[in-house]
Order: C-alpha cells, then sequence, then structure tokens
C-alpha cells in the first residue's frame, strides 16, 4: 500500500500494444492505489451499449480493427479528466494516447491544470501477442481479463466475482489473429511514436509485459516508489 497518508500518486499512461497486459496492470494497480482507471476502451463499449449513434460508430469501426478518431477519443477523455481532477483523483490512463496527435492534445490539457507523471511502456513480441489475445476472455459485467492457460476462471466458463454468478466469459470480437496482427501494424505505424516522445520527456518507464501479472505490479510499484 502507500507509504505515507502525504504522497501523492503520480498520473499514469500505460503504453503498449494490444494485448501487453495494460488493462490488467491498470485494474491491480487501482485496486491496490485507488486510482481511477480511465480505458477508452470502456468508454467505447459504454457508448456501444447504450446503442447511441456514437455508439454504433464506434462498434464499426473497432469490429474492422481500426481505431476510433481522435476527435470522439479526446472529447471523452478531456471530460472524464476534468471530473476526476475536481474530485483530486489520480488516475491511470489505458490505451491514450495513441498518436502524437492526441498525446499533444494531453498535453495541451496542462493548461487546466491535468499532468502526467508517468509513462509504463509494456514490452511484448507480437508473436507473444498473438499468444495471449487469442486465449483471452473478459467477464461481460464486470470486465475482469482471464486468460485461459494462465490465469482462467476456475470452471472455465464462468466470472470468478461472486457479483458476476452465472455470468459467462466471452472472447472479444476483435480478439483474432487477423484483426490482431492489423491492430499492431497501426500500433507500430503510430504509437510506436509515442515511445520518444515520452523518452524525451524523461518520463518513460519500461516493463517486459510477457510475465505474471504480479511481477509486473511489484517492479511498477518499485519504479514510482509506492
Amino acid at each position: 500500500m502507500i507509504k505515507n497518508n502525504s504522497f501523492k500518486l503520480p498520473n499514469l499512461i500505460l503504453l503498449g500494444p494490444p494485448g501487453a497486459g495494460k488493462g490488467s496492470l491498470a485494474s491491480k494497480l487501482a485496486s491496490l492505489y485507488g486510482y481511477y482507471q480511465l480505458s477508452t476502451g470502456d468508454m467505447f463499449r459504454s457508448e456501444i451499449r447504450n446503442k447511441s449513434p456514437l455508439g454504433l460508430k464506434i462498434k464499426s469501426i473497432l469490429d474492422s480493427g481500426a481505431y476510433v478518431s481522435d476527435d470522439i477519443t479526446n472529447e471523452l477523455v478531456e471530460k472524464t479528466l476534468l471530473e476526476l481532477q475536481k474530485q483530486n483523483k489520480p488516475f491511470i490512463l489505458d490505451g491514450y494516447p495513441r498518436t502524437l496527435d492526441q498525446a499533444d492534445f494531453l498535453k495541451s490539457l496542462e493548461a487546466k491544470n491535468i499532468n502526467i507523471d508517468q509513462v509504463i511502456l509494456l514490452e511484448i513480441t507480437p508473436e507473444q501477442i498473438i499468444s495471449r489475445l487469442e486465449k483471452r476472455r473478459i467477464c461481460p459485467n464486470c470486465k475482469t481479463i482471464y486468460h485461459m492457460q494462465y490465469n482462467p476462471p476456475k470452471d472455465y466458463i464462468h466470472c470468478n466475482n461472486e457479483s458476476c454468478q452465472n455470468v459467462e466469459v466471452i472472447k472479444r470480437a476483435d480478439d483474432n489473429p487477423e484483426i490482431i496482427k492489423n491492430r499492431i501494424k497501426i500500433y507500430e505505424q503510430q504509437t510506436s511514436m509515442l515511445i520518444n516522445y515520452y523518452e524525451k520527456a524523461n518520463i518513460l518507464i519500461k516493463l517486459n509485459s510477457y510475465r505474471p501479472i504480479d511481477e509486473i505490479v511489484k517492479d511498477t510499484s518499485k519504479e514510482l516508489g509506492i
């Protein structure tokens, strides 16, 4: 847990390709330290569940393996960060920014006292990504992520959480090899440039993510001093 009550948790960005484990790490840190986990994927899926015009548009984009436009994403992120700022709540950005334009937009929010303190880069190879995502499952209710080989549900069918009794875990529509390869290609074309962006800002921490999540959490906590 946090070393002392006066310690201010750093606001974080988690970087890495799809399947690097950003969501799992963010969830663990949120549970341990009280972070607010801001996942653009969760925001998009919320819009899709609501079947809003925006949600239908987002669904079509995600099902194709592409990424949602910066304008849509930036609007949703800024709204949430401003609300968290009012609550003095530390946050983790999971899956955002993806492009230099998004990073510049996030940088511009410093004028509104929204700051990024550290960026965690989760490193993993394309082969490891495909192997991991093909076996990934998620609870549609609580969003808990499972891996059918390394971290399966107890009965391999239903979510383990008591609040999700009889809820079957599912495979996401975008977790198939062809879509995964397309997402990796887009990541390499766009998001990988963010590595240099945050290295130059001297706030980037690199961690190997192809290992048990508890090891990654331990190393992340050590690097952040929490």
